[in-house]
Formats: C-alpha cells, structure tokens, sequence
C-alpha cells in the first residue's frame, strides 16, 4: 500500500506542478508559494483515494506516518527538480546561478526554520489525509456499495 500510494502521489503532484508551471508562463502570472502546499495536499488526496478505493481498507498509524513523511520528501524532491528545470528553462544558466547567488545569501538557520516549519505543517495535514480522510472515505465506500447490494 505505502509503495503504490507514494506512486500514485509522486505522479499526481508532479503533474500539477508542471501544469502550474506551464500555466504560469502562458498566462505570464505568479502562482504564490502557499499554493504549493495546496497542490501537496490535492495531490496526497488524490492518492488516498486510489489506494483505499483500490485496498478497500485506510492506512494504519504506522502506515499512516510513513505516507505522510515520505509523501512530503518525494514533494520536496520533485518541487527542487521543477524548480530547476524552470530556472535551467526559463532563463538559461545564469537564472540558476544568480538564484543560487541569492539563496547563498540567505542565513542558514532562517532558511531550516522556513522549510522546516513548512514540513512539518504539511506533514500534519498528511496525517489528517491518510488517517481521517482515509477513514471518511472508506466508510461512504463501503455504504455505497451496501446500498447497491453490490
């Protein structure tokens, strides 16, 4: 289960970065950074639903903080292989470089407390999606197909 829903994850998540990307450049408007944990959490949903749909059965706790933890380094991984594919893309070599020239400038402990604090909250909502939801979303399969008789 945790293999298939990290996978079904990481494709759904990296589609929807590439959409916002690509909807960016198009259009010539900034998506703000608050979306990417919007995008995080749609994307971790959509997997949660396929494999509960798929397993008929929700995550255990264990399971439950394994998905969430490793849910959000795989997002973390395709969001720093967007970034620099964008940056590579967009504006050649010297667009990667002056970014890093920029994030070298920034201190250390500013720059772990910011990404930090960002893991951990979108760490929480995981845990509410794969535990909560997950059970939510069971149980209304489950009537569902006890109404059909199915």
């Amino acid at each position: 289960m945790i293999i298939k829903t990290i996978l079904n994850f990481s494709g759904l998540y990296a589609a929807l970065q590439f959409c916002v990307i690509i909807t960016g450049h198009v259009f010539n408007f900034e998506i703000p950074a608050g979306a990417q944990i919007g995008l995080m959490i749609g994307a971790a949903y959509g997997a949660m639903m396929t494999s509960v749909s798929a397993l008929g059965r929700a995550p255990s706790r264990s399971e439950n903080w394994v998905l969430s933890v490793s849910v959000n380094l795989c997002a973390v991984i395709i969001s720093l292989i967007f970034l620099a594919a964008t940056l590579y893309f967009a504006g050649g070599s010297y667009a990667l470089q002056e970014f890093m020239m920029v994030f070298s400038g920034l201190p250390v402990a500013v720059f772990f407390v910011g990404v930090g604090g960002a893991f951990l909250l979108q760490v929480v909502f995981c845990l509410l999606v794969f535990g909560k939801a997950a059970r939510r979303h069971l149980l209304k399969a489950q009537a569902e197909q006890a109404k059909t008789g199915a």
